[in-house]
Order: C-alpha cells, then structure tokens, then sequence
C-alpha cells in the first residue's frame, strides 16, 4: 500500500468529494426534458439517448443490462423515483 503524504492525502480527499457532488447534482437537475407528448406522442418522452420512449418503460444500460425506468425527464433512473413505479 502506498503511503501518501499529508498534502496529497488532502488532494485526493478534495478531488473524490468534488466527483461524488458533481455526480448527485447531476441526478438531482432541473427536468428540462420535452413534456410528455410532444414530439414522441402522448406519454412518451424524448430519452437521454434521443429515442423515444413511454413514461415508466424499462430502461438499460449500455451493456443491455436491465437498471430502471424512464422518468418524465427522459432519464433511466431507479425504479421509484421521480414518479416511476416498481
């Protein structure tokens, strides 16, 4: 195991708190997604990939993995939050 010293402890400490912040106040942004029914239809969004898909559809990652559902923003999220449903 490495030892750092007290500085770079430090640096790494800043750097790792900044990514996680970085990355919750990415969840947590405005909806700045179409309205349901725009251009997709009624009850579909356009999704972060720009497809379009029904509110509460199952999403997947990028290895086609299922991980959630499609939020009112687009966003494949966990099942449960912003008024997806298990």
């Amino acid at each position: 195991m490495v030892r750092l010293s007290t500085p770079r402890r430090l640096a790494a400490i800043t750097a790792a708190t900044a990514a996680i912040i970085t990355g919750i106040g990415g969840l947590s942004a405005a909806n700045a997604a179409p309205a349901p029914g725009t251009s997709c239809g009624p009850n579909k969004v356009i999704t972060t990939v720009h497809t379009c898909a029904p509110i509460n559809s199952h999403c997947t990652g990028y290895d086609l993995m299922l991980i959630g559902r499609v939020d009112r923003a687009g966003r494949c999220v966990i099942p449960g939050m912003n008024g997806t449903t298990w």
